[in-house]
């Protein structure tokens, strides 16, 4: 029996080798392809092939951290026993598609992009909970047999102190990616100088200034391919902005995207500040966030932390009242845009896992559930956002 289990310990690590040379291979042709097809498909077949070589990184890291980690291979081989197959299925249909000599690279393309779905795993998710329904089950709340224990899952990411804050927000994993349609490239209007050329003073701000409109000139536009990333960048460049010291005054309206909405509004006490807890609605994308913003002061309106609400919403464990002024939220991941917050500070529970938020008044937790269990109905949402904006002082 032992020498079966080190049979397949065997195989199914070999495999994730195997399986990454696979990969390897595959994101060289598709480079190839992205270089022969027009510009407008580049973006998105570069998405591809940097998510491919990640996850041939990933397995090879895997098959050689399981020669140091050998007592954890067990739980390991349940999790790769059904995810290589599946991966190795996926490769293998994409060469095929790249082989087809039969018609061309263009329309090679456009038949394996029709198969991509960046909402198909949750799609898929939502079919298997509707079966289990059918047939009595309940939905699942807990994974079974975690690889890591639960205390160290839900655990915030650890933070490297040596650097700034800024540098770690587009590091930390995105808990999903909404892809935004209509994808542009990113532009740079000038003017430009040759690099290294520029000397430039200490303490000297530079303003490029339209004569002919007595204003600020538009100097670059920036298009992003995910709606989050959108975010982060938009809350991380006003909350650096609000923060220096040669910013004289902010306009409210820069610190608010112009394609969300404003669902709901309340104070909330957080890791001991006054913050204001809104929850916005992407009109384009219909995403759903959470954001912690200064209530008063210079930095009013200035984005403390932001979280993205994700399929885990739908679980009736996501989002726990423990009582009249606190909500308890589970597996949410914070974007921290400031050095002075600290989130371990609203981490509660036996596994550190959930994040409290303390509402100022009773009327505000309650509003805050409507809100949010009322995504599924934006209309709903839309005709009682005025009564969820609370101005609680």
């Amino acid at each position: 029996m032992e020498q079966g289990i080190q049979r397949i310990d065997y195989r199914l690590l070999q495999g994730c080798c195997l399986e990454a040379e696979r990969a390897d291979i595959l994101s060289v042709s598709l480079e190839g392809l992205r270089m022969a097809l027009p510009e407008a498909y580049g973006g998105t077949i570069t998405n591809l092939v940097d998510e491919i070589r990640r996850s041939a990184r990933k397995l090879r890291d895997l098959a050689d951290r399981s020669q140091m980690h050998f007592t954890r291979v067990p739980i390991l081989l349940n999790y790769l026993d059904v995810i290589l197959p599946c991966y190795s299925k996926t490769l293998r249909d994409m060469t095929d598609f790249y082989e087809d000599r039969t018609v061309s690279k263009d329309m090679r393309w456009r038949r394996m992009s029709t198969l991509f779905d960046l909402n198909g795993l949750e799609t898929l998710r939502t079919r298997i909970i509707k079966l289990r329904e059918a047939i009595g089950l309940p939905t699942p709340t807990n994974q079974i047999g975690p690889v890591l224990r639960p205390e160290v899952m839900l655990r915030p990411i650890p933070q490297d102190p040596t650097l700034h804050w800024a540098e770690q927000i587009f590091s930390l994993p995105l808990t999903s990616r909404t892809a935004l349609k209509h994808i542009r490239p990113s532009t740079a209007y000038g003017p430009f100088q040759t690099w290294g050329q520029l000397n430039i003073p200490k303490q000297v701000k530079m303003l490029f200034r339209s004569h002919s409109q007595m204003g600020v000139k538009l100097w670059a536009s920036l298009y992003f391919k995910t709606w989050e990333e959108l975010v982060l960048f938009h809350c991380t460049f006003v909350s650096l902005k609000a923060r220096n010291i040669l910013t004289s005054r902010m306009s409210p309206r820069e610190f608010k995207l112009g394609s969300e909405d404003r669902l709901f509004q309340a104070q909330i006490l957080d890791d001991g500040f006054k913050h204001s807890l809104i929850v916005f609605r992407d009109l384009v994308t219909q995403g759903l966030r959470l954001q912690a913003s200064v209530w008063d002061g210079e930095l009013k309106n200035c984005p403390v932390w932001t979280a993205f609400v994700t399929h885990q919403s739908a679980s009736l464990t996501w989002l726990v009242r423990k009582s009249d002024h606190r909500i308890w939220l589970k597996d949410v991941q914070l974007y921290v845009f400031c050095d002075q917050y600290h989130q371990q500070n609203q981490r509660k529970g036996s596994s550190a896992g959930a994040f409290e938020i303390d509402f100022v008044s009773e009327m505000g937790a309650t509003r805050f559930i409507e809100a949010v269990q009322s995504q599924s109905d934006p209309s709903e949402a839309s005709t009682d956002t005025m009564e969820a904006i609370e101005d609680a002082k």
